[in-house]
């Protein structure tokens, strides 16, 4: 309950409504002074949350801290690795095959971990995430998806309890240690959280981010249509807000 307190009030589009709708309490109360500074707090939250300048920064400094593994630069592509794909949430259709069901960032994160088991013959993937409906869970529909993508089901492990990324760390470090190379892969702007969380426990890792929602090379080519107002501007600084919260929260452990 508290989490998701803490997530409903880091929301750009919540803090937006909950001033939109104290303006208009002050309008209908006619109090010209307040309702004056509420419109102009309003106004100045929409011009921040919804044009790129601030969002773009906060979720940037958040993905370039780390950048996808060329397998070129291991020192041994022939070692045992075990690379760690963490759970990003799924749903639940009949209709649908795994892949489908699986969300934006867990199919990111999930074809990441593919390529670089393609290229690691040795490798394995561990496949993270628990269930909160008590049905199949993130790491069982990532390993159906895997196996749908062509990976060899005993090329899989699975681990289907934890419900967080910090419970994702303290599963692999209890389970396995550092018994293996572990090459972590998660979504750029998650990455730092997840780091963190693996150097807490001791488990030594290469991170491999995925799942870019911001692209360089898109910036540079920007028009003056790309600094008008846009909801995805606010979905970044939300995914930003609550990273840095949860960050915060990781440092407090």
């Amino acid at each position: 309950m508290f989490i998701a307190t803490v997530r409903f009030l880091l929301d750009p589009f919540s803090i937006l409504w909950i001033l939109i709708l104290i303006t208009a309490i002050l309008w209908l109360l006619k109090n010209e002074r307040w309702f004056r500074y509420s419109f102009f707090t309003l106004l100045g939250w929409l011009l921040i949350s919804s044009t790129p300048l601030i969002p773009g920064a906060a979720l940037e400094s958040l993905e370039e801290r780390y950048e996808p593994i060329r397998i070129e630069n291991l020192a041994d592509i022939d070692a045992d690795y075990h690379i760690v794909v963490l759970g990003g949430g799924h749903g639940f259709d009949d209709r649908l095959p795994p892949n489908s069901l699986l969300s934006a960032q867990a199919l990111a994160r999930l074809n990441e971990g593919i390529r670089l088991h393609r290229q690691l013959p040795n490798s394995r993937l561990l496949l993270s995430g628990y269930s909160s409906s008590g049905r199949t869970s993130q790491a069982e529909m990532l390993q159906q998806t895997a196996i749908l993508l062509g990976v060899d089901e005993g090329n899989t492990l699975l681990q289907k309890e934890p419900a967080n990324t910090w419970q994702e760390a303290r599963v692999y470090s209890e389970r396995y240690g550092n018994s293996h190379p572990v090459i972590l892969v998660t979504s750029a702007s998650h990455m730092p959280r997840a780091v963190g969380a693996f150097e807490r426990f001791g488990v030594e890792h290469a991170p491999s981010p995925t799942h870019y929602r911001i692209k360089k090379d898109l910036r540079k080519r920007r028009s003056l249509r790309s600094w008008m107002p846009s909801q995805r501007n606010m979905e970044h600084l939300r995914v930003a807000h609550y990273e840095y919260a949860a960050l915060f929260r990781h440092s407090l452990r």
